[in-house]
């Protein structure tokens, strides 16, 4: 789900340490307890009222946890407990340094095909999957919603493409057969056996898929976490894939000579391509935002506080005094004098998520243009402001929210209006053929000034 937590915090607790279950248990009883001790305390879900029942929790997890033979059996047991706050962005690490089933799906409305397998099977790369061990995919993909953290039915997808792979999930959810083996079903009649394999041994073979004009743009720019072309007379096309967290000097140079070219071009309409965003640095968006409206109505959001947190802005230098704990903050962003008034067409698709949600959010509830794709993964009221953790006794890493955010227009609930809903079906993908480009460069004129 995530690599390893970076500046990552050790948490401990004294008062748990002390407790007989805690040092009667084995290092995993010891880590759930931890583990358990350190949502309540800390995730803000648990500061007005208890999501979960913790007492049926805690007696059964620690019960289970007497039993993992590892850590990835272990890791997805507190995974299915974060599971159920439904904060997409508190999740435990779960590695591939395990065994991994050599598969990767590619999606649309009307099921799951193969986009990857292993090398010696690539007679079945691009079915459609009908059946895994006998089950329907739909009854696979619902089983899996237990050890995923979502926090909508996008964020389920894309995660679960991420973790069907993992040999340890179909053991945990008893999915697998006894052998360890997974049969998939293609709905051409054909099967195709997988076992799971360390990783140093994957031969991955991918479906041979046409580049789309975003593709091709992408491998232009060098694989840049950002990059624009005009693409057509009229419009400028930027591909913004990732808010890199130390990058804001260098994107705000970007961004003056983005808009100085669109100045120069007459430029009247701005595409901006989030699909691949997951987020990052929030100030990036924020930069961005500026030069499309002087004054902007920013998100609202509510500090939790917590001994994890403090030691996390100890650690990373941040003035606990600077930070208010008990209001709702409601903040506003300064834009500049003179802001771009062309059309704005934000893209978006099912991995947006985070920052690149508030982007999105921000600019739906302030008027700043349209947006077409599909659902993406993030909610526009969120937890969010992850801290990076480690568990003392089996080094397990992970992330938890301290923060909720409350999107600008609170009358709007979660709801982010598509002017178009454009996904792009498995035919598109093989093809070559990008829905939202395509309807940007045709419907681009009834949008103009």
């Amino acid at each position: 789900m995530s690599s390893a937590a970076q500046n990552s915090i050790t948490y401990n607790n004294k008062k748990i340490e002390k407790n007989c279950k805690y040092t009667k248990g084995n290092n995993y009883q010891k880590d759930f307890l931890l583990f358990m001790d350190m949502l309540q305390q800390t995730h803000p879900a648990f500061a007005k009222q208890i999501p979960l029942n913790i007492k049926s929790i805690s007696k059964q997890g620690y019960k289970h946890s007497a039993r993992c033979k590892d850590n990835d059996s272990f890791a997805l047991l507190l995974q299915s407990v974060a599971a159920k706050i439904h904060d997409g962005h508190t999740t435990v690490n779960l590695t591939n340094a395990g065994l991994l089933y050599p598969m990767h799906f590619y999606t649309d409305e009307k099921g799951f095909y193969l986009d990857v397998v292993q090398s010696g099977n690539e007679e079945s790369l691009g079915k459609q999957i009908k059946k895994i061990n006998g089950n329907e995919m739909s009854d696979i993909y619902n089983r899996f919603r237990d050890i995923i953290s979502y926090d909508n039915e996008a964020t389920l997808l894309k995660t679960f493409k991420n973790t069907v792979s993992l040999f340890s999930s179909w053991q945990q959810l008893g999915l697998c057969s006894a052998d360890s083996s997974i049969t998939l079903t293609l709905t051409d009649g054909s099967s195709v056996n997988l076992r799971p394999i360390p990783k140093k041994q994957l031969i991955p073979r991918r479906i041979h898929a046409k580049p789309s004009k975003t593709q091709l743009m992408r491998l232009r720019s060098n694989r840049m976490p950002y990059s624009f072309e005009l693409i057509e007379p009229g419009i400028c096309y930027m591909l913004f894939n990732k808010c890199e967290a130390r990058s804001l000097p260098t994107f705000s140079a970007f961004l003056d000579s983005m808009f100085q070219t669109m100045q120069a071009s007459s430029i009247h309409t701005l595409a901006v391509d989030v699909r691949e965003n997951s987020g990052g640095n929030s100030a990036l968006c924020e930069e961005l935002l500026r030069r499309l409206k002087s004054n902007i109505t920013y998100y609202s959001f509510w500090t939790r506080p917590s001994q994890l947190v403090s030691d996390y802005y100890h650690m990373m230098s941040i003035d606990e005094s600077t930070v208010n704990f008990k209001d709702t903050i409601q903040a506003q962003l300064q834009g500049v004098k003179t802001p771009f008034t062309g059309n704005v067409i934000w893209i978006q698709g099912e991995r947006t998520f985070s920052s690149a949600g508030l982007l999105i959010t921000t600019a739906v509830d302030n008027n700043i243009g349209i947006v077409i794709g599909e659902q993406a993964s993030y909610s526009p009221n969120h937890y969010g402001n992850i801290i990076g953790w480690t568990l003392p006794n089996t080094n397990i890493q992970g992330y938890i929210s301290h923060r909720f955010f409350l999107r600008p227009d609170k009358t709007r609930g979660n709801d982010i209006p598509l002017k178009a809903t454009l996904p792009t079906t498995f035919d598109n993908y093989i093809n070559g053929i990008d829905p939202c480009l395509d309807w940007i460069i045709s419907n681009y004129p009834k949008y103009g000034n």
